[in-house]
């Protein structure tokens, strides 16, 4: 991965290169960039934008309206140009038509400078300009590392459908963290076993809000990445439930795995779901056929978990 980064960029610059990552092809019109002022040349001069050509349209300069002209090298391959009804041939300067993309590999450098990253973590395709694994990154408070991913435009269904199927083929190992560039409020509400997703914008630094704070971000998936307004939060990897802001923590990977299947069924609006299914799906033993049994040594669990008729699920 890119080596770190310690250019801090101001608001106004870090809100600019969100909106940017969220646009379908990653790119701003020189045009664009300078009605920015200082944000523009801020990300210039970091290498988080570069050139990349030239737009080959542009408004009309000479009939002022906002119709699209095409635009064309002059006859003397000096400049550029484009046709006008009502002017003849308009010369259009070659800085209004520059573009410029993302650098992504300045990009992920500036992103997760405060992470602790394996030496070995390099972002790696998953899906095209869309979704990268990166490595895995240690969590403040927690003694294993695990799987980071980085994505952008998940509210895009293409590419929603594109990341789910990633998931299917590559199921979490426990716990698996996605940062999102799209912000939690146009995120998809399907919940997708052992993922964090969480927008970059919510764990951000308070100097840099494009560069994440390790312990912001630890808090945040220990806590759950479901609004706080949610009756029922659970955290990413099953190891704890929230209900009514009352945390429930579970040690063992059999009540995790329980309090999944019912957390994923009440979330789907499943109203009930098959005891004996349930204790299966979380490799109970043949002994261990109750829910009282599987969380045997505590009562807490009948807070939240009803139990009636070979049938169980979650309340709140």
């Amino acid at each position: 991965m890119t080596s770190r980064t310690d250019h801090c960029l101001d608001p106004v610059a870090a809100g600019l290169l969100r909106r940017v990552i969220e646009t379908p092809r990653c790119r701003i019109t020189a045009d664009a960039l300078a009605d920015h002022g200082g944000a523009g040349i801020s990300l210039q001069s970091s290498g988080l934008i570069e050139p990349d050509g030239f737009e080959t349209t542009t408004a009309s300069l000479a009939d002022h309206d906002d119709t699209p002209v095409t635009v064309t090298r002059s006859a003397d391959a000096a400049g550029y140009r484009y046709f006008s009804p009502t002017s003849g041939w308009v010369a259009v300067a070659a800085d209004r038509l520059g573009l410029f993309r993302v650098n992504f590999g300045i990009l992920f450098g500036h992103l997760l400078q405060q992470l602790d990253m394996t030496a070995q973590a390099t972002p790696t395709t998953l899906v095209a300009d869309a979704l990268w694994e990166v490595g895995e990154v240690r969590l403040s408070g927690r003694t294993k590392r695990v799987p980071l991913w980085v994505a952008r435009r998940l509210n895009d269904p293409k590419v929603w459908a594109s990341f789910v199927e990633t998931v299917r083929l590559r199921p979490a190992p426990g716990l698996r963290v996605v940062l999102s560039f799209t912000p939690a409020d146009r995120l998809p509400a399907q919940v997708l076993n052992g993922h964090a997703i969480i927008s970059i914008e919510d764990v951000g630094h308070q100097r840099d809000s494009l560069v994440v704070d390790n312990s912001i971000l630890a808090a945040r998936v220990a806590s759950g990445t479901v609004s706080t307004d949610a009756l029922i939060v659970m955290a990413a990897d099953g190891a704890s439930l929230t209900v009514h802001g009352k945390r429930y923590a579970f040690p063992g990977s059999k009540q995790r795995a329980i309090i999944r299947h019912l957390y994923e069924a009440w979330t789907s609006g499943i109203a009930e779901c098959s005891t004996t299914e349930v204790l299966e799906a979380a490799g109970s033993s043949g002994s261990v056929n109750t829910i009282a049994k599987a969380f045997s040594g505590r009562t807490d669990w009948r807070e939240f978990i009803k139990v009636e008729q070979g049938r169980c699920w979650l309340f709140a």
